[in-house]
């Protein structure tokens, strides 16, 4: 049973596709505030081509939360074929007026080269920026920076910091980090303890690789009590999601269980689905 790797901004098999932030969809009093909130009712009911058609010319008259919107959705292809090129205009636009979300954004852009080329230093800027007012998604990509050296000196004092002012904002990549760096001693001394706390929190948001690694922890009974009823229900949560080494572990810790255990390793893992899967 081994640990998942940290997650990073890349497109390797134990990488962390960062989510940067929701929908900024505040009304204006101004005179665009009926094709704002129209365009907010369309998304709502999936009419995405029509909240595009709404909002593009609300975010032409420069009004940074419809740019950030818009950039999401050029991103993700959502109404749209995804265009990285037309997400890095919009979210530059709304970064320029100080959206940290956006901000946060097309660092990400810059950082894996998507709609431009592969530029670290811009990336840090804009991540530096988004970090500098607060944001954990910019405290989380520029940890990134400082933990794997990428177009800065490595310096896992800085990541780690970083990685807890994002963690303590409840950013679920921020506090699976942490979970590995405790856990493994990297710049730290190890912990087993505090490696489960942060691995629990990711994985009460829903992180499959944190709920394998919490359930490693406790079928062997590191940093926590030794439970197999716990692990399997864990195992379980992450198998659901996919990870194949986390259906070979809950395979395993089945098999070690007598009757009574797996009809309460089977409730457990039931009730572990409907709080803690990621929505």
């Amino acid at each position: 049973m081994h640990s998942r790797y940290t997650r990073t901004m890349g497109k390797d098999t134990y990488t962390f596709h960062l989510v940067l932030g929701m929908f900024c969809l505040l009304l204006s009093g101004t005179g665009r505030a009926d094709a704002r909130e129209d365009g907010l009712k369309a998304y709502q009911q999936g009419h995405y081509a029509e909240a595009i058609r709404l909002w593009l010319p609300v975010a032409k008259a420069g009004d940074k939360e419809i740019q950030f919107n818009l950039g999401v959705m050029f991103s993700e292809g959502r109404g749209i074929s995804e265009n990285h090129d037309q997400a890095l205009h919009w979210f530059k636009l709304a970064a320029e007026q100080g959206d940290a979300d956006a901000q946060a954004r097309l660092g990400k852009h810059y950082a894996l080269g998507r709609g431009t080329d592969q530029d670290y230093s811009k990336a840090e800027q804009w991540f530096r920026r988004s970090a500098g007012q607060g944001n954990k998604y910019g405290q989380y990509n520029l940890a990134v920076l400082y933990a794997n050296g990428y177009g800065l000196p490595q310096d896992h004092g800085l990541a780690l910091r970083l990685y807890y002012q994002a963690a303590l904002q409840d950013h679920p990549g921020a506090q699976f980090n942490l979970g590995h760096i405790h856990e493994h001693g990297t710049g730290v001394p190890k912990d087993y303890k505090e490696a489960f706390n942060w691995y629990a929190k990711a994985a009460q948001q829903g992180e499959a690789d944190a709920q394998a690694n919490l359930g490693r922890m406790y079928f062997i009974g590191q940093g926590t009590r030794k439970d197999a009823v716990i692990a399997y229900a864990w195992f379980h949560l992450a198998a659901k999601q996919g990870l194949e080494q986390a259906q070979l572990n809950e395979s395993y810790v089945q098999n070690t269980l007598n009757p009574t255990e797996k009809k309460q390793a089977n409730e457990l893992a039931q009730q572990y689905l409907e709080k803690y899967s990621k929505r």
